[in-house]
């Protein structure tokens, strides 16, 4: 199936001109990064994107 079999041309009065997705970036300040081997061990070369998962929450 593709769109052509759906509703879409019903919802749409012109599908070609349709935004399919945006993207929003924020601009990073490059006052600090890491070094190669931190950025990649932590998946981010920017200390403040450096988010480490913590399952649960934190802990109070």
């Amino acid at each position: 199936m593709n769109y052509m079999d759906t509703n879409y041309h019903a919802h749409y009065e012109s599908p070609e001109h349709e935004v399919l997705a945006m993207a929003f970036v924020n601009v990073q300040n490059i006052n600090s990064v890491y070094d190669n081997e931190t950025g990649f061990s932590n998946g981010t070369i920017y200390p403040c994107l450096n988010k480490p998962f913590m399952p649960g929450g934190m802990c109070r």
